[in-house]
């Protein structure tokens, strides 16, 4: 979906896919506050949709930066492991504790989402 065409809607779309509460993203759009105005504009279908929309975008976006950074790390545990010295193998193992410990965050949050995708 193309952004909002109005400017408001998009600000409110784009500050309730970063996370921001009701009121806030409606506030910080521009609107006045009150009235349960927030509630019903979040429920418009094209709005609705956008903030799905941008939401799937920072989970892509998220998990492709740690996957980067997985394979840096094992990079660095591969070129550490190389140097075969006692340091060099002392920060290998600590980079690929640290690899083992994202990549077990990221397939958590993938099975998280998966549940959520689930729930009623």
């Amino acid at each position: 979906m193309p952004i909002l065409q109005n400017p408001r809607h998009e600000a409110f779309a784009q500050a309730r896919a970063k996370g921001a509460l009701l009121d806030d993203a409606y506030e910080d759009a521009g609107f006045a506050p009150g009235n349960g105005h927030a509630s019903r504009l979040a429920l418009r279908p094209e709005i609705a949709e956008r903030i799905g929309e941008l939401r799937t975008e920072r989970s892509e976006l998220t998990e492709s930066n740690t996957q980067a950074v997985i394979g840096a790390l094992l990079r660095i545990a591969k070129a550490s492991e190389a140097l075969a010295s006692p340091a060099g193998i002392k920060e290998a193992r600590v980079t690929l504790l640290e690899a083992r410990r994202l990549s077990s965050n990221l397939a958590d949050e993938r099975a998280r989402k998966r549940r959520k995708s689930f729930e009623f």
